[in-house]
């Protein structure tokens, strides 16, 4: 089956998008075992008649509290001050 693409972008651009837990798999390859822990200890979600559904936006502001290479950027940021300060 061939879906016209003026169909399918709008659905794939959505703003507020939910996923499922297969479907949040699939987007950020986390399995759907490893998502349902996330779940349990903090993951924001919305549930559903026993189905759990997470907004993508709070999913992607979840996970960006996780970044590895924040305290890199701020050591970085702080070593630029300092030398800015000693001239």
């Amino acid at each position: 089956m061939i879906i016209p693409g003026k169909i399918v972008e709008p659905a794939i651009t959505l703003k507020e998008q939910y996923f499922d837990l297969r479907g949040l798999s699939a987007y950020s390859a986390i399995s759907v075992g490893s998502l349902r822990d996330y779940v349990k200890t903090g993951l924001p979600h919305f549930k559903l008649k026993g189905k759990i559904l997470v907004k993508k936006s709070e999913f992607d502001s979840w996970l960006e509290r996780y970044r590895v290479n924040r305290t890199q950027n701020l050591n970085h940021l702080v070593d630029s001050v300092m030398s800015d300060i000693a001239g």
